[in-house]
């Protein structure tokens, strides 16, 4: 479950809810040039922070007023810059534009890095300052290896706050960004965000159509599944393979896509995160008006046949060794792309020295790790792979009958006998008729595991109703969460193992879940 405001969720309860959004980013660029980069500038305040613009980590920017030009609406929404500063800042200069918005002394940005880097990348993305809506209408863009120019471009008529510099370039070991013009006179040139590589956002006004689904299984029995899929204008024909400098160029298999759903709350848009994919399809035909496009989960780098290294190890090593073959690529901060839970070294196993008995995928072998262990198997909204157990907490989300387009239909399983784990290896009963669930898992190697493992599976499965229904989605509900679900004649309170939200304009949400006993 997503945290948003107390607003966002009154909201939630209108008859009409406010304007939504929903934002596709994707990158081209080299990551490793990202994280080697440091920057330095020739003139800034005091209340600046430009070393964080070249950093990928999150960022929250205020527009506090500092008495420049236009920058101190007297509605009461903006705040005198306080003693000490903790919201984010950037780069902002010591410089002020004239009443042409043009500078005397342009501010530089000079970008280093500690080695020449021979990835070929497409340019250079600048964000100027979303906070105040302003931007640089004319700037320069030089690359340099040493003292050599590498490429440079000129820009005259920027009128984005996002602005992506098309050069294509490699064996470079530095950026220099010069600003000579600012979109208002009198103000400090502002930048919160600069990017080796081209960053193109799409809006909603660019996407035709979208869909995103989640599902996962609560007993790890089968992979979990997380993707989006959206399709693009194509008019203009920037997706057209044909078109020489169209935007195709910037496609590659595996490339980081983000998204983020938000809602216009008052005069601001509040925005959460709808998670982190990885471009694997696309469809761009060059007569055509449209080009779709799919980004799944981290699964996808998880394809290879596990290689064993050692026979003889915990759970929480065999996973960690799926994840670590697996080459995932890590987060903007550096660090790895999953989470194990430390009740996974509680349990050790053995694999068969012929690696022909173990045949499984990574992502096969995390899954088992996961089962065995009692634990869910997921991707987050973050873009984390994660096994821990499965958090047991009733969330405040409900799924009304004021939010359904119908009620809630029930599925009704056959009736439970038992669980049967490795062919005895560990049972539960839970009454004298019905079917018996079959539990095969080559890492669950003892009575002791498998009869947890057992007790787990009958617990899960006890309750022989799902519910399934389709509403108007408030996007922050995730599979895994508990939720209340109101139908006709009652409330059921429930896991929603898949979610599926499409949208046009609005959200609409589809839902399946298991009712908890």
């Amino acid at each position: 479950m997503q945290n948003v405001s107390t607003a966002w969720k009154q909201a939630q309860q209108e008859h009409i809810v406010p304007e939504s959004f929903v934002e596709v980013s994707y990158r081209v660029g080299d990551p490793a040039a990202q994280l080697d980069a440091s920057i330095i500038d020739n003139g800034h305040e005091s209340f600046s922070n430009t070393a964080q613009i070249v950093n990928e980590l999150e960022k929250h920017y205020q527009p506090y007023v500092t008495f420049e030009k236009d920058t101190w609406p007297l509605d009461g929404s903006r705040r005198l810059l306080p003693d000490v500063i903790t919201q984010d800042m950037g780069f902002v200069s010591s410089e002020l534009s004239d009443e042409k918005g043009e500078f005397a002394n342009p501010p530089v940005l000079t970008i280093t890095f500690s080695t020449v880097h021979t990835n070929l990348v497409p340019g250079v993305t600048i964000q100027w300052s979303e906070a105040f809506g302003d931007y640089a209408t004319k700037f320069n863009v030089t690359v340099y290896n040493g003292a050599s120019v590498v490429a440079s471009k000129s820009v005259t008529d920027n009128d984005k706050i996002l602005s992506i510099v098309e050069m294509d370039f490699d064996n470079y070991n530095k950026i220099e960004i010069e600003i000579l013009e600012w979109s208002y006179p009198h103000r400090r040139a502002r930048v919160e965000q600069i990017l080796v590589g081209a960053l193109v956002v799409f809006g909603k006004s660019d996407i035709l159509g979208f869909e995103h689904e989640q599902t996962v299984d609560m007993l790890s029995a089968e992979l979990p599944k997380s993707y989006v899929k959206f399709t693009l204008h194509n008019i203009e024909e920037k997706w057209n393979p044909d078109n020489p400098q169209g935007l195709w160029r910037y496609l590659l298999e595996r490339q980081e896509i983000t998204v983020r759903y938000g809602y216009r709350i008052g005069n601001s848009i509040e925005w959460i995160k709808a998670g982190t994919f990885y471009m694997s399809e696309w469809d761009t035909p060059s007569n055509g008006i449209y080009a779709t496009f799919t980004a799944r989960d981290l699964l996808e780098f998880m394809q290879d046949k596990f290689e064993i290294t050692n026979t003889t190890l915990t759970l929480f090593d065999l996973a960690e060794q799926a994840f670590t073959q697996s080459e995932l690529p890590q987060t903007k901060d550096g660090q790895n792309r999953w989470y194990i839970d430390s009740s996974l070294s509680a349990i050790t196993v053995t694999l068969p020295a012929d690696p022909k008995e173990f045949d499984f995928t990574c992502a096969e072998v995390a899954q088992l790790c996961a089962n065995a262990a009692c634990c869910v198997f997921y991707q987050d909204r973050s873009g984390i792979l994660r096994i821990e157990p499965l958090a047991n907490v009733l969330t405040d989300y409900v799924i009304s009958r004021f939010v359904s387009f119908s009620n809630a239909e029930y599925k009704i399983s056959k009736e439970l006998k038992a669980v049967d784990v490795n062919d005895g290896m560990g049972t539960a009963l839970n009454g004298s008729v019905g079917e018996t669930q079959i539990v095969e898992n080559p890492l669950i190697q003892n009575s002791t595991v498998a009869n947890a493992v057992a007790t787990w599976v009958k617990d899960c499965l006890k309750n022989r109703k799902t519910l399934t229904g389709e509403f108007r989605a408030d996007p922050r509900l995730d599979a895994l969460d508990k939720v209340t679900i109101e139908n006709k004649y009652a409330e059921n309170v429930v896991f929603i193992t898949s979610i599926k939200y499409s949208y046009g304009g609005a959200f609409r949400g589809e839902y399946e879940g298991r009712v908890v006993t």
